[in-house]
């Protein structure tokens, strides 16, 4: 009898890990940039969101293009939520957007070299 396993506990991993990347990145902003609370919720829903995005695009859409670039595509997702709650300012859009690029791809590439 073949065992069928589930997908859920890899979105739960992943979402876990996006909560607590997010809380980190939130706090370092609150605390060593004086940022007001909005930057940490902020954070963290564009924690969750990177990576439930990610686990849709790759492992459960399994879309062409590599992991690389569907992080990067995660990322920029997450720098818009992140923007949409935390800052209401164009550049402030434009440096959240580049930073979500590469930072979302820079995950993904570290984590295709680890599996």
């Amino acid at each position: 009898m073949a065992s069928v396993q589930s997908p859920y506990p890899v979105l739960f991993r992943r979402v876990i890990t996006g909560l607590i990347l997010g809380a980190i990145a939130g706090a370092i902003q609150v605390w060593f940039f004086n940022r007001d609370l909005m930057h940490l919720w902020a954070a963290i829903a564009g924690g969750v969101t990177y990576m439930t995005t990610w686990v849709f695009l790759t492992d459960w859409l399994k879309l062409a293009g590599g992991k690389i670039l569907l992080g990067a595509v995660s990322g920029l997702l997450a720098a818009v939520v992140w923007w949409a709650i935390a800052v209401h300012s164009d550049n402030a859009f434009i440096q959240a957007v580049v930073a979500g690029l590469c930072f979302g791809a820079a995950y993904a590439w570290s984590d295709q070299r680890i599996t």
